[in-house]
Formats: C-alpha cells, sequence, structure tokens
C-alpha cells in the first residue's frame, strides 16, 4: 500500500492537473461561443509590426500577444483600469518570452513532444469533461437527453468536442512540453540525508554589507550599466574589507565602520544565529553552501546578495533536528480502526484500539527529504527561468512593448519616445484599440516617466490627458498625488475627493487615508479606514487587479 504522503502528493498532482484542464475546457467552450474570431484578427491597415518580438531568433507573433490580452480581459472579474493594462501588458509579452525560452531549452535538452502525447491528453480531458457534466445530473437519464437533444448521440458529441479541443494543440504541446522540462530539471536532484542535517544547521554569523546603491551616480532613474558598474565598485570595496580583516583588522570595529546595514552595524555586523533559510534571505542564495564548508572564525569571500556584497564571519554552528526527526509512520490494519500515527521505530501495538495488526508505512525523515528535494526543484526551476532571460537576445518590434523594456532599464528619454511613437499610430489609426493600443494607458505611463525625471508640470499634463480618455479612480490619485508634490493641496483634495464618493475599492481608501492625513483632514482619513476595513471584512472585498 502506498504512503498516506505519497497518495496525497498524488491527489495534489490530479488536481492541479483538473484545474489546468478546466482553464483549457473554458477557453475552448468560449471558442465555441465566439467562433474565435479574435484569434482570427489580422493587422490592417495599421503601422503595427506582425512580430511584436524575437527571443533568440524566435518570432513572438502580435496575433499571439492579442489572444492572451483578449483572454485577460475576458478573465477580469471588473473592468481593467489603465493602471490594470500597463501592468499585464507587460506581464502577458514576459509570459511569452518565458514560454518560447522553456520551448527551446526542452528542444535542447532533446525533450519532444510527440502527437501521440497530445492525443492521449486530449483523451484524458475529453473523459474528464464528461465526467464533469455527468455529474451535474442527479439521473444518467437526463445527461443522455441533454446529448440527444443537441448532439444526437454521445459519440457527435465527443467527435465535436474533440474537434474544438483540436484548436487547442499548440497549448496543449507547450503545456506538455513545460511537464516534460521540470521532470528532466526534478530528476538531476541528489538529496542525501547530509543535506537534509544541513538544512537544520544553525550558524552564528556577523557580516558586513556593502550595497551597490552608495556607488548609484546621484540621478534620479540610473541605467543598466549604472548599476552594473556600481555592482562591480562594491564587489571591489568588499574584497577590499576582507583583505584588511584577514591582514589583522576587528571584523566587528569594521562592520561598525563600513557596513551599510543600519540595523546590524551598531552591533558589529552581529545577525544572530541563522537557520540556512534565512541566511539565503537575508544574505544570499550561496551563503548556506558557502557556511557550510566554514570553520568557526573564518571569514567568507565576498557572498553576491540581493542588492550587494557580503563578507560573514562564522562564529558557530550546531545541528538542531526536528523532535520527530527519526520517527516513522504506522497504519492500524484493524478495518474498524485504521488509525495513522508518527512513533518510535519497533511499536507492536496501535495506540488507539491496541491491536497488533499494523504496518509499518513511511518515515518522518524521508518526508523531509521529499520536501528538501521538492524546495531544491523549485529553486533550481526559478533559476534555470532566470539564467534562461538573462542569457537570451530579445528583439522588441512593437513600441508600447519596447517603452516598457527601456523603462525598465532606466533609459527614461528614450522610453517617452517611444511612448510617443505608440500614440501617433493610435491617433493615425480609428481601429488601434482592437489591437489594445489605449491612449489613457499610454498617457498615464508617460506619466509616471515624467515624475520619475521630477517633471511635475509634465507629469500632470500627461495625467490630465489620460482622463480625457479614462474617468478612472487611479488616474483621479494620481493626479492628486501630483498636485500635492506641487504644493496644490486644495486642488489635490478635489481630486482625492472625487474619488472617495465614486465607489473605491477598500485599497483605495486606504491609499485616500494616507492622502487625507497628509493633507489634515484627519476626520476623512479615520472615515476611509473605517470603511475600508469594513469593506475588507465582509467578503466583498476581492484583491484589486492594479499592482502597484
Amino acid at each position: 500500500m502506498p504512503s498516506l504522503r505519497r497518495t496525497r502528493k498524488k491527489l495534489q498532482k490530479q488536481v492541479i492537473r483538473w484545474t489546468i484542464w478546466l482553464g483549457i475546457t473554458f477557453i475552448f467552450v468560449l471558442g465555441m461561443f465566439s467562433g474565435f474570431s479574435w484569434v482570427e484578427r489580422q493587422v490592417r491597415n495599421l503601422n503595427l509590426p506582425r512580430t511584436i518580438a524575437e527571443v533568440n531568433g524566435a518570432a513572438i507573433s502580435r496575433q499571439q500577444y492579442e489572444q492572451e490580452l483578449m483572454r485577460v480581459s475576458q478573465f477580469a472579474s471588473q473592468r481593467l483600469s489603465p493602471m490594470d493594462w500597463a501592468f499585464y501588458k507587460e506581464q502577458v509579452f514576459n509570459n511569452l518570452v518565458d514560454a518560447e525560452l522553456i520551448r527551446q531549452e526542452a528542444y535542447r535538452r532533446r525533450i519532444n513532444v510527440t502527437r501521440a502525447d497530445i492525443n492521449k491528453r486530449i483523451d484524458e480531458i475529453l473523459q474528464f469533461q464528461l465526467s464533469s457534466l455527468k455529474g451535474q445530473y442527479e439521473r444518467d437519464k437526463d445527461f443522455r437527453d441533454l446529448v440527444r437533444e443537441k448532439y444526437g448521440s454521445l459519440d457527435a458529441m465527443v467527435g465535436d468536442l474533440r474537434s474544438q479541443m483540436s484548436k487547442q494543440r499548440k497549448q496543449i504541446e507547450q503545456e506538455i512540453l513545460e511537464e516534460k522540462l521540470r521532470q528532466s530539471v526534478e530528476s538531476e536532484i541528489k538529496v542525501t540525508e547530509d543535506d537534509l542535517i544541513a538544512r537544520y544547521t544553525k550558524f552564528k554569523v556577523r557580516h558586513i554589507f556593502i550595497s551597490s546603491d552608495r556607488f548609484l551616480p546621484k540621478v534620479k532613474s540610473p541605467s543598466e550599466q549604472d548599476r552594473k558598474q556600481a555592482r562591480e565598485k562594491a564587489l571591489q570595496k568588499a574584497k577590499e574589507l576582507q583583505e584588511r580583516i584577514l591582514k589583522g583588522e576587528d571584523f566587528a570595529k569594521v562592520a561598525e565602520k563600513e557596513s551599510d546595514n543600519a540595523v546590524t552595524k551598531t552591533k558589529g555586523g552581529d545577525l544572530g544565529e541563522l537557520s540556512s533559510d534565512s541566511l539565503k534571505w537575508l544574505i544570499g542564495e550561496d551563503a548556506p553552501f558557502v557556511l557550510a564548508k566554514m570553520k568557526p572564525g573564518e571569514i567568507s569571500e565576498p557572498i553576491e546578495g540581493f542588492n550587494g556584497y557580503h563578507i560573514v564571519k562564522l562564529e558557530g554552528k550546531r545541528v538542531e533536528l526536528p523532535k520527530d526527526y527519526n520517527k516513522v509512520r504506522y497504519r492500524c490494519e484493524e478495518k474498524k480502526c485504521g488509525n495513522i500515527w508518527l512513533g518510535e521505530k519497533g511499536e507492536k501495538k496501535c495506540p488507539k484500539c491496541g491491536s497488533e495488526k499494523i504496518k509499518q508505512i513511511g518515515e518522518r525523515k524521508k518526508d523531509l527529504m521529499d520536501e528538501l528535494r521538492q524546495q531544491r526543484f523549485q529553486e533550481n526551476w526559478t533559476k534555470l527561468l532566470r539564467d534562461l532571460r538573462q542569457n537570451a537576445k530579445i528583439e522588441i518590434y512593437d513600441q508600447e512593448l519596447k517603452a516598457i523594456a527601456t523603462s525598465r532599464e532606466g533609459k527614461t528619454d528614450e522610453a517617452i519616445r517611444y511612448y510617443r511613437e505608440a500614440l501617433r499610430i493610435f491617433n493615425e489609426n480609428p481601429d488601434a484599440r482592437n489591437h489594445f493600443i489605449y491612449p489613457d494607458v499610454i498617457h498615464y505611463q508617460l506619466s509616471r516617466l515624467y515624475m520619475g525625471q521630477g517633471k511635475l508640470k509634465e507629469a500632470e499634463r500627461e495625467i490630465r490627458k489620460a482622463l480625457e480618455y479614462s474617468d478612472d479612480n487611479d488616474l483621479h490619485m494620481q493626479l492628486g498625488s501630483i498636485l500635492m508634490l506641487q504644493g496644490k493641496k486644495e486642488a489635490a483634495l478635489k481630486q482625492f475627493l472625487k474619488v472617495s464618493n465614486s465607489n473605491p475599492t477598500p485599497s483605495q481608501r486606504f491609499a485616500l487615508a494616507n492622502y487625507f492625513d497628509q493633507l489634515g483632514q484627519k476626520e476623512m482619513a479615520k472615515k476611509q479606514r473605517k470603511l475600508a476595513e469594513k469593506e475588507s471584512g465582509s467578503g466583498g472585498f476581492s484583491i484589486p487587479l492594479t499592482v502597484r
């Protein structure tokens, strides 16, 4: 008999797969009603590239991009604001890039999806769908009557559904390809008991943090090149400090003088006792592996962290295993009992019914190793995607996506130019909205870029233009914040009052409360917080689509 843990994991995987199948089923059922007309739309009479980008030479078509944006708009539980669209456009593009990189990596590993694989998956989806449809009827006769009325026969219904599913072969192929790549990555992971013990090792450490930010030029939007040079200078500084300590300087005194961690520098860099997971968060991903090889008293090489480099002194380490580490799992075979429990090795009786018909079905140590293996897999998968991104050659041809990418790199003037070009395309083509080119979204993005440059008048101008196209609460909030920065408090208050009277979301009410506080309107702030807390706890609150 399989262990309870294995059974639970198997069921979890089935639930995940069923969820994916339901999503695919929803998409093709939606297509049955819409005729997939949006898939067939072509870019006509517009100065828009049919290929929005190339990833290592492989094209991502505008049709793919627009299909995904259409799905976002159809699945959204509420109308998307300009801020939502600004976020989702970037997210959809990144997802398409990741899907292409996964496809390329799978083929590099000689992972293929056969026609038989796809047909098998379609059969599984159809069987699951038929079971779900049957489950909606109390009597089998009612289901058969429906099938006879709409399709004539069950075979005709299955044939029709199979035909619809065949239109989703590419999506199914991509899903299977990613599953096989995940299996390939998982097969490379080896976990030993020594690895497990290392996970439960506590490290007593001090550190000196050298932030890259201290070497950035004093400009509002540093470029990617600026950040790269700052990181190189931080590494060089960390090496210099390490050399000074190795020559005899006191670690704690150097930390007090040189560390960029304001909290720990006053304590000589003391971080206390940390687990491996905590080391990853506070120092860097490589920290547990580096410290595991060190002896107390030793000083590490600079360890790369999230935003700089750390020099670490190991002062001690100890192993703290879970109390149930050596326990085993038993199941009582007595039919009336079936008790499952963790106990010591060699137990003879069920603690619940006293029966000697018991069976060992697992070990806690093995459960912990499985958890560590899953954690390592997630880390390796995330690292693989990150490395594929960093090493990819991505050429972007769509003006709006170019603007998003260059703004991320700190090239603000270049991003503004690309957004202006996207606006020109909109102004010259009435059909541009059908291709998800929204002027309110573009003006909102321009306003954000000008704010980053400290050009508040230009930022105000752009957000007012966005409001000409969309009377949106988030845009009024943005305008209010710009007016506050310019010292126009009365005008800002009018914008915030307009939002407060326009059925804002709980998250918007919390933001309004903060703005009202800054404007000295304490009663208004109190009222908005009270309403936000009430709406958040009433069950009517949903996570806002807008990501700031």
